[in-house]
């Protein structure tokens, strides 16, 4: 089970609003989030305290560039809730030039084990 960490915006994440999320990953990470495959998210990287969060399945990953990113992809990415619009969030990653990979997903139900 691949692990995912969504850091600033878990709230969203936890409360399924966020479905899509923008990561500077090496390739070789990025090729790991497979159409169909399952991840978990994490609130931050476990070396950080990070701790799991629930399941989610991969719909996309591709790279994009960050000016390019849509009004209903800033919405997706929860970026309603933390920055007061699409342009700050796009300088806050970087700037409109920066390609980082672009994962969108569905949350999946948590299920009770044992």
């Amino acid at each position: 089970m691949l692990h995912v960490s969504f850091a600033m915006t878990s709230d969203a994440y936890a409360d399924g609003t966020k479905t899509e999320t923008r990561r500077f990953w090496k390739f070789a990470h990025a090729l790991k989030f497979k159409p169909g495959s399952e991840f978990m998210g994490i609130t931050k990287d476990f070396r950080a305290g990070g701790v799991r969060m629930h399941k989610a399945r991969v719909i996309f990953c591709r790279e994009e560039v960050l000016g390019d990113m849509s009004q209903e992809s800033f919405e997706r990415e929860g970026g309603t809730r933390y920055w007061p619009d699409r342009a700050a969030y796009i300088e806050a990653m970087g700037g409109g030039q920066g390609v980082p990979w672009v994962l969108r997903f569905e949350h999946l139900p948590e299920t009770k084990e044992g």
